[in-house]
């Protein structure tokens, strides 16, 4: 009965950590960018002269990405180094949602407004625009 108690106490304890690392990533991205569904996203990009930035590393940019994307990895963003116009809108993706807020929390710092921050909510793999291959 212990052992029963005891994997039982260690699953929940992991829910509910999953859980919360999960809920402070959707939180900080919302706080520093505006997220946007693949759809949303799709069309925000075709109606308007954006900046679409990959911040994959550069073989899964190589393999295929939005048409129109540039490949900025997200160390460069910790660097202060990307190079992007605050004039336009910027518009982010990448596979994971917590690699993506940490590059907008560095644009947030460097300057750039939040009103003019997307991401892609989902990732690239949900993404059903035009890509490459």
């Amino acid at each position: 009965m212990n052992l029963l108690a005891t994997v039982i106490i260690v699953v929940v304890v992991w829910g509910v950590i999953a859980l919360g690392s999960w809920l402070w990533v959707f939180l900080s991205a919302k706080a520093s960018a505006i997220l946007l569904s693949p759809v949303d996203f799709t069309e925000k990009t075709a109606n308007e002269n954006g900046q679409i930035i990959d911040v994959r590393e550069s073989p899964a940019y190589k393999r295929s990405h939005i048409m129109g994307a540039r490949n900025i990895p997200m160390a460069n963003f910790s660097q202060g180094k990307s190079g992007l116009r605050k004039d336009r809108d910027i518009f982010l993706y990448d596979e994971r949602l917590r690699d993506v807020v940490r590059v907008s929390k560095s644009l947030k710092k460097q300057g750039y407004a939040k009103s003019k921050i997307f991401i892609l909510r989902g990732g690239f793999s949900r993404y059903d625009g035009k890509t490459t291959k």
